[in-house]
């Protein structure tokens, strides 16, 4: 499993794989506060007699690594393009003529 998540996505870190990792026990801990209600959790997890939550290891299949690991491929691009903007911005002629209004907000 772990080879072909690692030649789907050549040149990523292994912080990368890190959090995909992470995705798949986030999702236990959403499905936690679902279950638990956002109201309540404060009381689940502070001086509870119950003790603190208990997770099950989830499942962690290959469908779902490729999954996550695509999402944070998409995330990474997404935050490129806006460097990539606010690059292009700063850099143009545009952004340098109108950067005072842009720094009062009235652009």
């Amino acid at each position: 499993m772990l080879p072909k998540l690692v030649d789907t996505f050549p040149g990523q870190s292994i912080d990368f794989f890190g959090a995909v990792r992470a995705r798949v026990y986030d999702d236990e801990v959403r499905k936690w506060i679902g279950d638990t209600g956002v109201g309540s959790i404060g009381k689940k997890l502070v001086n509870s007699r119950e003790g603190p939550p208990t997770f099950e290891q989830p499942k962690m299949t290959i469908e779902k690594l490729l999954e996550y690991g695509y999402m944070l491929v998409a995330e990474q691009e997404n935050v490129k393009r806006v460097q990539l903007a606010d690059k292009y911005l700063n850099e143009a002629a545009l952004g340098q003529a109108n950067e005072d209004a842009i720094k009062r907000g009235v652009f």
